[in-house]
C-alpha cells in the first residue's frame, strides 16, 4: 500500500513537470512567431516605402496629366472671378479656370509641386489637378499635351513658328497662332501652361480639368 501511494505522488509530480515544460514550450513557440511576423511585417513596410517615391514628378499616362497650379481663389461666378482679377492689377498673369460650376482663379502651372511657391500667409495655395486633352486632337491642337510638358519655351515658339513654313507640321494653323499670342506675352512656362489652359479648357471645351 505504502509503494502504490509513493507511486502515485511521483506519477502526480510527472504529470506536473510535464505540464510545466509543455507550457514553457507553447509559450516560447508563440514568441518566435510573433517575432517572426514582426520581422515580416517591418520587411514589407520598408519594402512599400523604398517602391514609394516621396516626392518628383508624377506619372503622365495616355493623354492625361497631373498637374500643379498656384491658386488666388475659388468663386461661384465668372463676374466675382474676374473682379477679383480686376482689383489686383499688379497680378496681371492671373487668369480664370472654370471646372463645372466653380471659377478658379490661378496665376501658374507646374509639372511638379515643389515648382509653385503658394503661400497660405499671401492666402495663395497649391492645387493638384488633371487635365485630359484627349478630345483636343479634334481641334487642331493634338500637340496640347507635348507643350504642356514642355520645359524649353523656345522650342514651343519655334513649334508656332515652324507651322507658318510646314502647315502639315501636326499644330494647326488656330493652335500655332494661340501658342505664338502666349508666347508672346511671356517665356514663363508656368503662365503660358496657364493661359493655354484656360483658352482650351473654357473657350474650346476640349481639355476636361478635374480634382
Amino acid at each position: 500500500m505504502n509503494f502504490k501511494r509513493k507511486y502515485s505522488k511521483i506519477t502526480v509530480l510527472m504529470a506536473v513537470l510535464h505540464g510545466v515544460v509543455i507550457g514553457v514550450a507553447a509559450v516560447a513557440i508563440v514568441g518566435f512567431i510573433l517575432i517572426g511576423t514582426g520581422d515580416k511585417g517591418k520587411e514589407k513596410q520598408a519594402a512599400v516605402s523604398k517602391e514609394v517615391p516621396a516626392s518628383g514628378p508624377p506619372a503622365q499616362t495616355g493623354e492625361t496629366l497631373q498637374l500643379f497650379a498656384k491658386q488666388h481663389g475659388v468663386f461661384s461666378t465668372a463676374e466675382s472671378a474676374t473682379a477679383f482679377i480686376a482689383e489686383r492689377p499688379a497680378l496681371a498673369k492671373l487668369d480664370v479656370i472654370k471646372v463645372q460650376d466653380q471659377y478658379y482663379v490661378w496665376s501658374a502651372v507646374g509639372l511638379t509641386d515643389q515648382e509653385i511657391d503658394a503661400n497660405a500667409a499671401l492666402e495663395t495655395f497649391r492645387k493638384p489637378f488633371t487635365v485630359d486633352v484627349g478630345a483636343c486632337t479634334s481641334s487642331g491642337a493634338g500637340k496640347l499635351k507635348e507643350i504642356l510638358m514642355e520645359t524649353d519655351s523656345q522650342k514651343i515658339k519655334d513649334l508656332a513658328a515652324s507651322s507658318s513654313t510646314n502647315p502639315s507640321g501636326g499644330i494647326g494653323a488656330e493652335f500655332a497662332k494661340n501658342i505664338a499670342a502666349v508666347t508672346a506675352f511671356t517665356d514663363d512656362l508656368q503662365v503660358i501652361r496657364l493661359k493655354l489652359l484656360s483658352h482650351y479648357s473654357h473657350t474650346d471645351g476640349c481639355a476636361k480639368i478635374s480634382f
